[in-house]
């Protein structure tokens, strides 16, 4: 057992408490570790089979909370999650694929961020700390990192989500400095997000053409690691009327996918020398 939850963080565990306690047939909440602080990185699991994780299910994912100056992502991912849970209880069930899906929910990743309403978590920007095609370091510096990716070796995802703000977009890989952003899934993501987009009125595209490239994301690394595929969603204010409409765009996008990961998530492309990149606005 970690150290108690404080501030904002607190909030957010105790949201989740009271959702797992008023939904306990279908929800399970667990810590994946503990992270530099020795605070535990709280998740939710929600099923039919909540227990224990069903490898036979299909797996989606949801993360918020890298930036921890993006307070909306958490109130998001929440939200998000109440939504999931409610369908599960809902006649829908009945008419759709929701028996055959698991989904696990982390609405806050950078705990001490969050508290502190500070994008970085020891000095260090979380999502620039994992693996990428474009870079030689191994990743995880930060614990909480390396329990995401712990996380993401613990079954197969097929979909996943990263909640960030406030540009107003829905973007996908390639995120990185590249010579051709497109993977090799672009025809399919592009039609995919066109549809969400029109839910909410967002911009979409690769992350690279729509926010700007950088190395160590999470939203290319797991895409090009395990073939989930990715949407990056920066909420445009994280006001009730635009998450009410991103809420429409990410659960389409969610009910639009493969039952399967990606088995063309190769990085076929070049990355951009050095000199020739454009500069990661937050690592300047």
């Amino acid at each position: 057992m970690g150290a108690a939850p404080t501030g904002r963080y607190k909030d957010v565990v105790d949201k989740m408490t009271s959702l797992q306690q008023q939904y306990a047939s279908i929800s399970s909440m667990f810590s994946i570790g503990q992270n530099d602080d020795g605070v535990d990185i709280y998740a939710m699991r929600i099923s039919l089979t909540p227990a224990k994780i069903d490898p036979s299910k299909v797996g989606y994912l949801v993360v918020g909370t890298h930036h921890g100056n993006e307070l909306y992502a958490a109130t998001f991912t929440v939200e998000f999650l109440q939504s999931v849970l409610a369908r599960y209880t809902s006649s829908e069930l009945v008419h759709s694929t929701l028996p055959e899906t698991e989904w696990t929910f982390v609405p806050v990743l950078n705990v001490s961020g969050y508290n502190a309403d500070d994008r970085y978590e020891h000095g260090q920007d979380p999502n620039r700390d994992y693996p990428g095609p474009c870079i030689s370091a191994a990743g995880g510096k930060l614990k909480s990192i390396r329990l995401m990716m712990n996380l993401l070796d613990t079954r197969i995802f097929t979909g996943s989500l990263t909640v960030h703000g406030y540009l107003g977009g829905l973007t996908y890989p390639w995120g990185v400095d590249v010579s051709d952003t497109h993977t090799k899934d672009q025809n399919l993501y592009d039609s995919l997000f066109s549809k969400a987009a029109a839910l909410n009125g967002y911009r979409y595209g690769t992350s690279t053409d729509v926010v700007y490239p950088c190395d160590g994301a999470f939203e290319d690394y797991v895409y090009w690691k395990k073939g989930i595929y990715s949407m990056l969603l920066e909420l445009v204010s994280g006001s009730d009327q635009d998450r009410a409409d991103t809420l429409k765009a990410t659960t389409l996008y969610f009910d639009s996918l493969e039952a399967s990961p990606s088995v063309s998530n190769q990085f076929t492309t070049q990355c951009r020398s050095q000199h020739e990149r454009r500069p990661d606005p937050h690592l300047e």
